[in-house]
């Protein structure tokens, strides 16, 4: 874009005005210090300073002003100077392409695809789902199962070795207490042969403390042997406290080879337990 030199007379204007201003302001500041002595002349100093700011104002104004209007693209600041750059970017002249002034290429960070590079969504295709066969027994599916339907398994699982269960629950977080009665023997109801504590533990190991109800209960029942069944698993001191003491800890491996030992329709009615919607 081609500029006009301004004008000699454009420039010495504001030259002799910023000039006549700083006089004017040099004379109403005289004129204040001397108020001090004489009080009558402070209102003409007071009206020579503004005039004077006003005038130096008019004339700083003007020249920017006319710095823009000459040149509005090649106008820089004077403090864009003082950093380590040269004031922004000048625009081109009209028709020419504008060249970049660093190398930096964002495309070399992120693949862009060139736009006739899209590929073609290919079709969707529409198909009814096949029923998916029942999985067999895996320690995951103990990681899925509600407290009630785990509650559910171990008392079908301990029926089906033949004895005959009777459930005490343990309360609203889950967990069943079976009493394990012979079905040939004739014992009462406070005879069981055996007990079994069945409670899931989701996400954390049983400890010592977790065992220790069960042990009182076998001592009141005068029952020497038990077994406690979780869905989680056993920390080392307390399986080393249920072997000691006559328990019989089942965590999900050990429940996992009890229900191998029953046969395929028995394994497939735990299954179902398993996978009943919740």
């Amino acid at each position: 874009m081609a500029t006009r030199a301004p004008s000699t007379h454009a420039k010495r204007g504001p030259s002799l005005l910023y000039v006549l201003g700083l006089v004017v302001i040099a004379a109403g500041v005289v004129l204040l210090l001397l108020s001090f002595d004489n009080r009558s002349l402070r209102p003409a100093g007071g009206v020579l300073l503004l005039i004077g700011v006003v005038l130096t104002g008019i004339c700083l104004t003007s020249q920017i002003s006319s710095g823009i209007y000459e040149d509005p693209l090649a106008y820089e600041p004077p403090w864009t100077k003082l950093g380590k750059g040269h004031g922004p970017p000048r625009l081109p002249p009209p028709g020419k392409p504008a060249a970049p002034e660093s190398t930096f290429a964002i495309d070399k960070l992120v693949d862009f695809a060139a736009p006739d590079a899209v590929r073609p969504r290919a079709p969707v295709k529409k198909s009814v789902a096949s029923p998916k066969a029942q999985p067999g027994w895996k320690p995951e599916i103990f990681d899925y199962v509600t407290p009630l339907q785990f509650d559910a398994i171990c008392e079908m699982l301990f029926s089906q070795s033949g004895l005959e269960t009777r459930v005490q629950s343990h309360g609203l977080p889950g967990g069943v207490i079976l009493w394990l009665h012979s079905r040939n023997a004739q014992q009462g109801k406070d005879n069981p042969v055996s007990v079994a504590f069945c409670k899931l533990w989701p996400g954390q190991p049983l400890l010592v403390r977790d065992l220790r109800p069960l042990l009182d209960g076998m001592s009141e029942r005068g029952i020497k042997r038990a077994t406690y069944a979780t869905g989680s698993s056993f920390t080392e001191n307390a399986s080393e406290f249920a072997k000691s003491n006559g328990i019989n800890a089942l965590d999900r491996f050990g429940l996992l080879k009890l229900i191998a030992t029953r046969t395929p329709e028995q394994q497939q009615a735990l299954l179902a337990v398993a996978l009943a919607r919740r």
